[in-house]
This record gives C-alpha cells, structure tokens and sequence, in this order.
C-alpha cells in the first residue's frame, strides 16, 4: 500500500517509514497538516497514519477536511497513551481507527487489512462467511456446515472479529477494542478464556479447528480444510 505518514517528529517518522516498508508498504512524509491535505489530495494514496498534534493544522481537523472533500481512504489516527478525547474526536471526525504512539509497524499493517476488509466482507444483508462457517450480524445468527451454533453475545461478536478478518491475524488489543471496547489490554487472561468458549462451541469432535494461536500475537481462523 501507499501510506501517508504524517508526522512531525523526524526521528519517529524515519523509523515508522522504515518498519513499514520492511512489510511492503511505499511511503510519503508530510511534517505538518497543511502538508498533509495537500498531499492526501493532490496524490494517489492508499490510506493515510495520522499523528494528532501537528503544526498548523491538528490531525482532528486534518481527517475532517478529507471527509468533507469526500476523501475515503482508510485514516488511523496516532495518539498519546490514555487521551481518550482526543481519539473520540478523532473517530467523530472521520478516522477508521486509532493506535496509542508508539505505534508497531505490524500493528498498524493489521489494523489496514482489518479496515479494507470491513468494507468488503460484509455484504448488506450483514452475512460473512470463511470456509464452511457462516455469521450473519443482522439477524444474530451464525452456522457451521449448516448447524446453528448457539453461542452467547460475546461469543458471537468474537466470531464475526475472526471471520471478517478471515487468514489475517486479529491481534489481542484488536479484539479487546472491537469487541470488548476496551482502550487498554486488561491484565486477565480474558481473549484466551474466550477463544476456549468459542472453539468448544463451534467444533465437533473430529473437526478442524479453524481457529489458530498466534502466539504472542493474537489470532487468526482459516477458511481453508
């Protein structure tokens, strides 16, 4: 992907730069936001990593403007650790997402992935589907080669995590912000505890097991036998 990194420390967008194009990512810097919605604007590019505190223009208003000028790449916003209004605002704004700086460069290339294919999985009737399960977040009902897998709330939504993201990893913090909503990664064992529920809802005995450990990572389900 084309990203746009708009940063204004020096020395952090150099390292994100490099990180990012370790991963296959081609990238342009813009110091400042003024810098930033000319670029985002004027050039092809794919999604844009945007810092909060800028010179000129923040990158609250920075996401507000490319909305308003009907720009729809994907923005995940970078912000300083536990400053939940300024992600808020962010996300009121137009961002897709966000990560607490410093940022990992595997991090934010899931985070990408994970956004590309919330607009494309979902059909609109709601119903996803990777391998032989199926979820269909309308109507709250999911299946596996065509049994209905009674599963609680929770379970459900962790469900629909796994297959939207389909042979992609879904990190830990991924799932504690998108179903949990949480802003930090709680100290319990509880995305753990959780995929034990879920495996033993959704498997019978003598079936694949579509769910993979990553360990120290997160998560992944295969929709292939």
């Amino acid at each position: 992907m084309r990203l746009l990194v708009v940063e204004d420390d020096e020395r952090a967008a150099k390292q994100l730069v490099a990180d990012l194009a370790e991963l296959g990512h081609d990238t342009i810097v813009a110091p400042d936001g003024r810098a930033a919605l000319a670029i985002a604007t004027d050039d092809k590019v794919d999604a844009i990593l945007l810092d909060v505190m800028l010179p000129y223009v923040d990158g609250v208003a920075v996401a507000k403007l490319l909305r308003e000028r009907r720009l729809d790449m994907p923005i995940i916003m970078l912000t300083a650790l536990g400053d939940l209004d300024q992600r808020l605002a962010g996300l009121d704004a137009g961002a897709d997402d966000y990560l607490v700086k410093p940022a990992a460069a595997v991090e934010i290339d899931a985070r990408l992935r994970a956004i590309a294919r919330r607009a494309t999985r979902t059909n609109e009737s709601g119903i996803m589907t990777a391998g032989d399960i199926e979820v269909n977040e309308v109507k709250y009902r999911a299946t596996r080669a065509g049994r209905i897998l009674k599963l609680q709330k929770l379970e459900f939504q962790l469900l629909c995590e796994l297959v939207r993201n389909a042979n992609s990893i879904v990190t830990r913090q991924m799932l504690y912000q998108n179903v949990w909503k949480y802003d930090f990664e709680p100290t319990t064992n509880i995305a753990e505890s959780y995929i034990r529920r879920l495996r033993a809802q959704i498997n019978l005995p003598g079936e694949r097991d579509p769910i993979q450990t990553i360990r120290g990572v997160g998560y992944r389900l295969s929709d292939q036998d």
